[in-house]
C-alpha cells in the first residue's frame, strides 16, 4: 500500500456532513467522489500530506482543525475515514482514551456548538501565542 493520501469534501453551500471520502491514491478517490459527493467530480480535494512526506498525525490533525470545520463535516465520519491511514489508526489503538472517545456522543446532546466566524484579530493571537510557546519572534505570520 503506498502512503499517499487524499481528501475530499462536498462544498456546495450545505454542510458536507458524510459527503467526506479520503482514499489512498487519486485512482481510489474519484470514483467515491463520483458515488458518495457529486456525479460531475465538483467538491473540494487536496493531499491530505505533503508531496512526497507519507502522511503523519500533524497531517490528521491539520484536517480535524482546517478541513472539519470549514465543509462541516461531522465527526464520526471524518474518524471513520481517517481510521484508514495507518498513522491515525495506530494513534486510536494506542491513544490514552478509550476508543468510545473518539466518536462524537457528546455529553450535551441537545446543545449544538456554533462555529465561531474568522478574525485576524484572533489569528495574530494565536501566532503571538504560537511564538512566546516556542521562543521564536512573531514575524512568520
Amino acid at each position: 500500500m503506498k502512503n499517499d493520501w487524499f481528501w475530499a469534501s462536498a462544498s456546495d453551500d450545505n454542510p458536507a456532513g458524510d459527503r467526506f471520502v479520503i482514499e489512498n491514491g487519486q485512482s481510489n478517490l474519484w470514483p467515491r467522489v463520483r458515488m458518495e459527493i457529486d456525479r460531475g467530480e465538483h467538491c473540494s480535494w487536496g493531499p491530505v500530506h505533503r508531496r512526497d512526506k507519507g502522511a503523519h498525525i500533524e497531517d490528521i490533525l491539520d484536517m480535524l482543525l482546517t478541513v472539519v470545520p470549514t465543509y462541516r463535516i461531522n465527526h464520526n465520519r471524518f474518524a471513520f475515514e481517517a481510521a484508514k491511514i495507518p498513522v491515525f489508526a495506530k494513534f486510536l489503538r494506542y491513544a490514552r482514551a478509550d476508543l468510545c472517545n473518539y466518536v462524537s456522543n457528546s455529553c450535551h446532546a441537545k446543545h449544538e456548538l456554533a462555529l465561531e466566524p474568522y478574525s485576524d484579530a484572533n489569528m495574530r493571537r494565536l501566532g503571538q501565542i504560537t511564538s512566546e510557546a516556542i521562543k521564536i519572534e512573531p514575524d512568520w505570520f
